[in-house]
C-alpha cells in the first residue's frame, strides 16, 4: 500500500508542476495579477477620496 502512496504522490506532483507552467507560460497568471493590481489602486483610490470628503 505504501508503494502505491508513493506512486500517486509522485503523479500529482508531475500533473501539479506542469499545470503550473501552464498557467504561468500562458499568462494568465500575469493578467490575474495585473488585474489583482488595478483593483487594489482602485479601491486605496476610492478609500482616500472618502476620507477627504469627511
Amino acid at each position: 500500500m505504501k508503494r502505491i502512496d508513493e506512486i500517486f504522490a509522485s503523479l500529482a506532483f508531475a500533473l501539479s508542476v506542469t499545470l503550473m507552467a501552464g498557467v504561468l507560460g500562458t499568462g494568465v497568471y500575469a493578467n490575474a495579477a495585473a488585474s489583482e493590481a488595478v483593483g487594489y489602486s482602485a479601491l486605496l483610490h476610492a478609500m482616500a477620496s472618502k476620507g477627504a470628503q469627511q
